[in-house]
């Protein structure tokens, strides 16, 4: 027993971050109260919303802030003012704005997603109250606007200038953590142990840490330490780690196909396997020279399976141009991260694999969601100013802007409820906390000192709250909360009437977003997961319908971000659902396969064209109709297509590069789609056709 960690207590950095977080909150209000700002608690909430352990992430979610503030309070600017007088214009106004700038932050989907979202939902905060008074809309906006400013160059300079936790060591700890997962993946892969679960499991949790990485990226940007410099690095990285998954994918399934034919690598290869295992735990590129060298082996073998059109040598084929990308990737992956880890600012610019080039890095747009999501929040903003319109109470206002920001926050859960529970819960333990301090502490605190002293004991806890995943919601639903509920201003006040009433409307609030919620916005993690795996399947049936040449690239990164949207929602899925059952990086070779054919068709001969276009138009409908029902196999006359296609193909074999690329992703399509059918018969050599003849 005395040997286990007391996880509960805060680390050294826990306590740090709290007492910096403090003092910077301390620091705003009291420059808001020397220069009399009318709410400097505004100061502090801010401080502490932007609050993170690392440097970088607090400045980057504080410029968010900042600009979106900004443009939420112009929007109050033109609103109020001119539809005062028209109260269901004005409430219809707002909402909608709420609706659209969170619809656009659930489409962008990157931290500064954060920013479009408080554009919406500050217009609220600062609209309703002025109702009354629709004079002082630009004073009070100004106001708000210019405490969030003194938050966030406070909450900077102390963030930065004392103890800094700069984020580019952390970002090469969740590379090199990244990495030493993909070498167990790749190690697996090459050992012939597809069979092994975990390994599905270790690859759909590997996209979504990739995808985690690119948005972590943008803090490092704002970091002060040398890494900042190399954020196209780290997203080059990101992109080939990206890349990686589907290529290991692939690798398993033809050396699969390869062992069903009774094929047994060379001794050459063997040794290269092992070798390469020993290599990737190193995490140590190689040189361009010595990297040539290595894949010597796999050269003379494909040397030698190009003179031949067997079925065996042309999956050996594939086979050959896996492993040689799975290799160059990987020492493309192992000198970025040396760059990045030293902070040298060569940043490799290899990509002879050609895999990692991308015009376009697009991610995937659920439109429908963002839209529903966006009626949510309005639905919230209307039902709760109805609420307060029809009371007639005077602290109503309160109810529809809280309950229009938590569906705001919450919005891109499939079932927000059980969050924006415990963030009710968590508020009233805040009006508890409050009412203790503003009507037993403050009346006795004597000064500024004094009250520093006292908020000390309230907000250092709080800040190792934030500090902690585990405590975070708590911390921050707190700390969000209490400074506004204290009031603190210079000229504080103790009316029990208008502490309760303003709090009891925040509560009302929060109650009427679960309610909003549990009936409007909640969606299960099947539902969602189902979503993604027709998008992907829309999208391989639309690519193999236009002749346009596409990026590969392009259609890798949106399949691969669908898979990282996927993986956390797998977990609580029954096993026996066809979305557990179903593949999406097979999906995603096929689509690649799919792109390969459509650019390099327009070269082969007329009836080779024709019988590639038989292939795509069959693939299309096989997944049309799998979005219809997710349980449909590919028919029997897509294999015969696919088989036909390979003969028509295969024997001008040597005829150009461009034969050979069409070839390789028939095959590909063949083991991907039909992984149980019988391999593919032979043709006789060329040469001996005919001599036949």
């Amino acid at each position: 027993m005395a040997s286990k960690k007391l996880t509960w207590l805060p680390d050294t950095w826990d306590m740090v971050f709290s007492i910096k977080t403090f003092i910077a909150a301390m620091l705003a209000l009291f420059i808001a109260l020397c220069f009399d700002l009318p709410n400097p608690y505004w100061a502090v909430t801010t401080v502490y919303i932007v609050a993170h352990p690392l440097s970088g992430a607090s400045t980057s979610k504080a410029v968010y802030r900042l600009v979106g503030t900004a443009v939420g309070g112009a929007m109050s600017i033109v609103l109020v003012p001119n539809l005062v007088n028209a109260p269901e214009l004005l409430t219809m106004a707002i909402a909608l704005w709420v609706a659209g700038c969170l619809a656009i932050s659930l489409l962008d989907r990157t931290p500064r997603s954060y920013g479009f979202m408080l554009a919406g939902y500050t217009t609220a905060l600062t609209s309703f109250p002025l109702v009354d008074n629709p004079a002082t809309v630009f004073t009070y906006t100004t106001s708000r606007v210019i405490e969030i400013f003194v938050a966030i160059i406070c909450a900077a300079v102390i963030n930065r200038v004392v103890f800094p936790r700069h984020a580019g060591p952390v970002l090469t700890a969740r590379i090199d953590a990244w990495l030493r997962d993909a070498s167990v993946l790749i190690t697996a892969a090459l050992d012939r142990r597809p069979e092994d679960a975990t390994l599905v499991r270790t690859s759909r949790r590997l996209a979504a840490e990739a995808a985690d990485i690119r948005m972590f990226t943008t803090h490092v940007s704002y970091d002060t330490s040398g890494h900042s410099d190399l954020v196209g690095a780290s997203r080059e990285l990101q992109g080939l780690m990206i890349t990686l998954l589907p290529v290991v994918s692939g690798l398993v399934d033809v050396d699969a196909e390869l062992a069903r034919t009774g094929y047994e690598h060379t001794s050459a290869v063997t040794k290269l396997i092992a070798d390469a295992d020993e290599w990737m735990r190193t995490k140590e590129p190689m040189s361009a020279d010595r990297f040539s060298e290595f894949v010597a082996p796999l050269w003379e073998l494909e040397t030698e399976a190009k003179s031949s059109s067997r079925w065996q040598d042309l999956l050996l084929l594939d086979f050959v141009a896996r492993l040689r990308d799975l290799l160059q990737i990987w020492n493309e992956c192992a000198g970025l991260r040396q760059d990045i880890a030293s902070g040298s600012r060569s940043a490799r610019k290899m990509h002879s694999s050609g895999l990692a080039q991308a015009t376009a890095r697009p991610t995937h747009k659920d439109y429908g969601m963002a839209l529903f999501s966006g009626f949510a929040a309005a639905l919230a903003i209307v039902l709760g100013t109805v609420f307060w319109i029809m009371t007639g109470w005077s602290s109503g206002a309160g109810a529809p802007v809280i309950a229009g920001i938590l569906i705001c926050f919450f919005a891109a859960m499939d079932n927000p409820t059980p969050m924006i529970r415990k963030f009710t819960i968590f508020s009233m333990v805040a009006v508890v906390l409050s009412f203790i301090f503003v009507f037993a502490v403050m009346p006795v605190l004597s000064g500024f000192s004094s009250l520093v002293l006292a908020l000390s004991f309230l907000f250092l806890p709080l800040g190792v709250l934030i500090a902690r995943p585990s405590t975070f919601l708590l911390g921050m639903a707190l700390s969000a909360n209490i400074p506004t509920m204290l009031t603190l201003q210079s000229r504080p006040s103790f009316d029990l009437a208008s502490f309760l009433n303003t709090n009891l409307s925040t509560i009302l609030g929060t109650l009427m977003a679960i309610g909003i919620a549990a009936v409007v916005r909640s969606v299960g993690a099947e539902w969602s997961a189902r979503r993604l795996l027709k998008a992907a399947w829309t999208d391989i049936a639309s690519v193999a319908r236009k002749s346009q040449k596409r990026d590969p690239q392009a259609l890798l990164y949106t399949m691969l971000d669908r898979l990282s949207l996927m993986a956390p929602r797998l977990a609580s899925i029954a096993e026996g659902s066809a979305v557990i059952q179903a593949d999406m990086l097979k999906d995603m070779r096929v689509g690649t396969s799919i792109v390969d054919l459509q650019g390099y068709k327009g070269l082969l001969l007329a009836d080779q064209r024709a019988a590639v276009d038989e292939v795509l138009d069959a693939v299309a409908s096989f997944y049309m109709e799998r979005r219809r029902r997710a349980e449909t196999k590919p028919a029997s006359s897509l294999l015969q297509a696919v088989d036909a296609t390979i003969d028509t193909v295969r024997a001008p074999v040597r005829s150009s590069a461009a034969v050979r690329k069409v070839l390789m992703a028939l095959v590909g399509l063949r083991h991907n789609l039909f992984p149980d059918a019988d391999p593919l018969h032979d043709i006789e050599p060329l040469a001996l056709r005919e001599a036949a003849e």
